[in-house]
């Protein structure tokens, strides 16, 4: 997610309990700037978190309040990231972002810091309540939490130590060795899954984010600030992999992201590609809406990029730059101009993911 006012067209936004009580009162004493960036907005965020560590890779610094063993994911993620993101910027010819200082990453621990930070540094109202993470224009660093905090990976984690109790009492009520070693070794399969999906859906949102970030501080796509949100959402969700060590991007398919906008298909809840195109912000709160629009922007991008790269550089390398006469086309126009007309790319779209 990128974080977004409406008060300009720029992209500019105006462990426990304990801690967010001390995160509220540090936002209370520090005077937020409009806007900061590099060295500027790193003394900003120590100052908002004072009990932060900050740990730095070759391209990025993260400031966390997690413990070291999720920070070295994330280092390694965030490099990757960055690695898979410059060599799309090969393939579609776009000059590659060279960023001159580490860029800025924020990981908190719980879900109620994160939407107690994203609420005192940004305007995200309802949506800080529902998104795992967000890139933010104003102070160009990306923030996320520990997706375990979360409330569905902390129900099923529950379930389990539910299940374990039950299986625990029968075992203490004398029920036979076999049935109860028998589901033992279910409940730990069950637990080896849980731990699986923890994992991917981290790097998951480290990606997404960081894909954010890149193309924003960035400087390969001269428009970016006048591109839609379901673009830019499509970008960062073509990048999306449970799998860093191997090469992901638009490139390759997310298995998660394409059999949701393949199910989103067969179900009619898909959304018309004329629509699309024509909607320039996202609502976060408007439930599975939300969903099925980054699933099918995630698999438009990745299409686009196989079937006709070229038309792809060149239409996000235009888009939302001024033409001669200053005048700025439009998505639609832009989208047909580039790729042809709207009704013929989505049939061909929908008939390749159909299949």
């Amino acid at each position: 997610m990128v974080a977004r006012v409406d008060s300009t067209r720029r992209n500019v936004d105006t462990e426990s309990m304990h801690m967010a009580a001390m995160l509220v009162i540090c936002f209370a004493a520090v005077d937020l700037p409009p806007e900061a960036t590099g060295a500027r907005s790193l003394a900003l965020a120590r100052q908002l978190l004072p009990d932060a560590r900050l740990h730095r890779t070759k391209r990025y610094q993260i400031l966390s309040l997690t413990d070291r063993t999720l920070v070295r994911a994330a280092e390694s993620t965030l490099e990757e990231t960055r690695r898979q993101y410059d060599r799309w910027c090969r393939t579609v010819g776009a000059p590659r972002a060279r960023p001159e200082e580490r860029l800025l990453c924020i990981v908190l621990p719980t879900r109620e810091t994160f939407a107690d930070f994203a609420r005192q540094t940004e305007d995200l109202g309802g949506a800080a309540d529902l998104v795992s993470g967000y890139f933010s224009p104003r102070f160009d660093w990306i923030v996320w939490f520990d997706p375990a905090a979360g409330q569905a990976m902390g129900d099923a984690f529950q379930s389990l130590d539910d299940a374990e109790a039950r299986i625990d009492a029968a075992d203490a009520a004398g029920a036979p060795n076999e049935q109860v070693d028998a589901a033992r070794s279910t409940l730990d399969d069950a637990r080896a899954e849980l731990a699986r999906e923890e994992a991917a859906r981290r790097t998951e949102i480290a990606v997404h984010e960081a894909v954010h970030q890149l193309v924003h501080v960035g400087t390969a796509f001269p428009g970016r600030d006048g591109w839609p949100d379901w673009l830019h959402e499509g970008i960062a969700v073509a990048f999306e992999t449970d799998r860093p060590r191997k090469p992901f991007g638009p490139d390759r398919d997310h298995a998660r992201r394409a059999d949701g906008f393949r199910a989103a298909l067969a179900a009619g809840t898909a959304i018309a590609l004329e629509d699309m195109l024509r909607l320039d912000r996202i609502d976060h709160t408007a439930g599975a809406h939300v969903g099925v629009l980054y699933d099918q922007a995630g698999s438009l991008v990745s299409w686009l990029h196989r079937r006709k790269r070229r038309a792809l550089g060149e239409f996000l390398s235009t888009l939302g730059v001024p033409g001669p006469d200053g005048a700025t086309a439009s998505v639609e126009s832009a989208f047909v101009a580039a790729f042809g007309p709207v009704a013929d790319i989505e049939r061909r779209w929908h008939a390749d993911v159909a299949e």
